[in-house]
């Protein structure tokens, strides 16, 4: 048996031992972006349809990258541009426009800065043709200022299960009470010999759980082996070096899938990942010009994880959730006034923290492992989930199986 193999089974052992009071977790997306303000402005004045629309209605099909897409249905109100559109389009014409997310069988998947319209609301829409040439079908440019409401102002920076940009009448997302912690974990080959970023991710998750009138939790379960964005009940960050599947202009993005329809626990977060866009931009944690500074994306990001949208009026561009991001910026790694309100009306209560009882994902070394933090209060209880799921994020089940197999 390898060293990494004999020293993962080890902490396995030592973990199940000293683990905290571990809540009961359930399994069940929302997505959440950050842009930068100047590549926005190129696609939103690039647009071949810019118009006022009404959203008659709103369908969701499966899809399987995303688990769900939408279809709305929109009446022409007024047309501002129309450029390299084959079709002649009129006022009060009925055009067709695909957006991400939707809600199927319960379960419901929402890209907050991925913008899903609202049914029964106007918008001004800055629109490009379909990539699949169906006559008068659009997709929204500019992520989420791509479709600006006419008729109401967002009255929170929380995500509703019916507007990925807190509009909507739905319920709020949320993470409930007995989820906490929130668990969460590192994709190990994607950050791979990039320690620094990992020690970076870490802290991003600080600022959200600093506060003792506030109930969130996070504990860090190390690393695994996921490089897909996956409802898998593993909350994991990842790097995606190449085969970026949103826009270029997404800096970052954060699914969330969660309970949807008619259900008591609708709008309850069942899993969380990060995607972090390393095709079209580059990190750092040492200030290097041009590149964007990775604490201050993911602790923006994991506003997104929490269930919160971006900032709404009054604007505070200084907070952590203010929409968008330049390279260099490193003012979201800190909570601002407005950030911390609605992390309070959310979370609101005194939570329990389990200081200095992660564990660490090792990526210094070609053999990537995690770390075991010292646990000062041991507690003596049924662990059996957490310590399968820990034996699945270190990649040793696969390395039992095969075993197995030699020695038949």
């Amino acid at each position: 048996m390898k060293n990494y193999q004999l020293r993962s089974i080890l902490l396995v052992i030592l973990f199940f031992l000293f683990a905290p009071t571990w809540p009961k977790v359930d399994s069940g997306q929302a997505m959440a972006v950050t842009f930068e303000p100047e590549m926005i402005a190129d696609q939103l004045e690039s647009a071949n349809l810019i118009a006022d629309i009404h959203v008659d209605s709103l369908s969701s099909v499966p899809d399987r990258s995303l688990f769900a897409k939408s279809l709305a249905k929109a009446t022409l109100l007024k047309i501002h541009q129309s450029r390299n559109i084959d079709s002649a389009l009129r006022e009060n014409d009925v055009i067709e426009i695909e957006v991400a997310g939707g809600e199927i069988d319960g379960k419901g998947v929402m890209f907050s800065g991925l913008p899903r319209p609202y049914s029964g609301q106007n918008y001004r829409a800055y629109l490009n043709l379909s990539a699949n040439n169906i006559p008068n079908r659009f997709v929204i440019t500019g992520l989420e200022n791509g479709l600006i409401p006419l008729s109401f102002v967002r009255a929170s920076s929380r995500n509703r299960t019916d507007g990925s940009n807190g509009s909507g009448s739905g319920p709020f997302l949320y993470w409930d009470q007995r989820n906490l912690p929130i668990t969460y974990s590192i994709s190990a080959p994607s950050f791979k010999n990039k320690p620094d970023f990992v020690e970076a991710i870490e802290e991003s998750f600080k600022p959200w759980r600093a506060y003792q009138d506030v109930l969130i939790e996070f504990v860090a379960m190390g690393c695994n082996k996921s490089t897909q964005n996956q409802n898998d009940s593993l909350n994991t960050l990842i790097l995606v070096p190449q085969d970026w599947p949103f826009e270029s202009t997404a800096i970052a993005v954060t699914r969330n899938f969660y309970i949807s329809g008619e259900d008591a626990k609708a709008g309850m977060i069942l899993d969380s990942d990060i995607l972090l866009n390393g095709q079209n931009f580059s990190f750092t944690t040492t200030g290097e010009s041009n590149k964007h500074d990775i604490r201050n994306i993911v602790t923006h990001e994991v506003g997104h994880f929490l269930g919160f949208g971006h900032e709404v009026a009054p604007v505070d561009e200084n907070a952590t959730m203010f929409a968008s991001a330049v390279s260099g910026e490193t003012k979201k790694r800190d909570l601002a006034s407005n950030d911390i309100s609605v992390l309070r009306s959310a979370y609101a209560g005194v939570g329990t923290k389990f200081d200095g009882q992660n564990l660490h994902c090792d990526v210094s070394q070609n053999t990537v492992g995690c770390l075991a933090v010292h646990s000062p209060q041991p507690q003596y209880q049924n662990y059996w989930m957490l310590l399968v799921y820990v034996i699945l994020t270190l990649g040793l089940g696969k390395w039992i199986v095969s075993s197995q197999q030699r020695t038949q």
